[in-house]
């Protein structure tokens, strides 16, 4: 199983912005399906196209080639998750008195079941919210951040991971190269689909990992067509993707 990870760390006046594993946010229990380039495009070029155009089903990203799949991923940089509502039932906590003779009412627990969505409750995301002002301007500082930590990623690797060192010379310039069009393609696309949520806003949910990191990934939200089917968007590169 891999989970991924808000990669910003809480910074302080005295140090810099830490990049490493924080909060759990989402697991490979759900389907991530990448935006390319060209979706994030058609976005930015028409606001008030729904999502649901970009997003799809899941069983079509399945479906899809595993060349037009990797051709994809290496030119996201975000994530969609499909969500679902599902009834969570209560926790049961045993304190060991006797329910019968105090006149406890076992039919009770039931009541206590809540409908949840299940990758806020999975990932213990917590709901926040934003007038646009605050958010354009959190988001102009993640962005700088996030752009920041790609590089950063990379020398990390090559410093620290034995599967690098591992990789050809011919391999290792391939995988540069991916990591140079990375960021090449980062923050026009960024700049983009953020033109999107300034048109969207209103309509937008939003969340943080459950430390509510300041610095943080927040995750947007909203609901497919239907208006019950609810779906995330999550920044790609702002995940550490981590099998445990």
């Amino acid at each position: 199983m891999i989970v991924y990870s808000d990669v910003i760390k809480t910074s302080s006046a005295d140090e810099p912005l830490a990049f490493a594993a924080n909060d759990e946010i989402i697991s490979d229990g759900y389907t991530l399906i990448p935006c390319n380039a060209d979706e994030i495009d058609a976005l930015a070029k028409k606001p008030a196209k729904t999502v649901g155009d970009v997003l799809g089903v899941d069983d079509e990203w399945e479906r899809q080639p595993a060349d037009v799949k990797a051709k994809k991923e290496a030119e996201s940089i975000l994530y969609f998750v499909r969500g679902e509502r599902v009834t969570e039932a209560a926790a049961n906590v045993d304190t060991g008195a006797n329910a019968s003779a105090e006149g406890g009412d076992e039919e009770g627990a039931e009541d206590s079941a809540k409908e949840v969505i299940n990758v806020v409750s999975s990932g213990l995301l917590e709901s926040t919210s934003f007038d646009k002002k605050s958010y354009m301007s959190y988001l102009k500082g993640y962005l700088k951040n996030t752009k920041a930590y790609i590089p950063w990623a990379q020398k990390n690797r090559e410093e620290n991971d034995w599967q690098w060192k591992a990789l050809s010379a011919e391999e290792q310039e391939a995988e540069k190269k991916k990591v140079e069009q990375q960021i090449a393609i980062f923050e026009p696309k960024a700049m983009a689909f953020a033109k999107w949520i300034q048109a969207n806003f209103k309509d937008l949910d939003f969340y943080t990992g459950p430390s509510m990191n300041p610095d943080g990934m927040v995750i947007l939200s909203n609901y497919m067509e239907d208006g019950v089917s609810p779906y995330f968007i999550f920044w790609k590169t702002g995940l550490k993707g981590q099998k445990c």
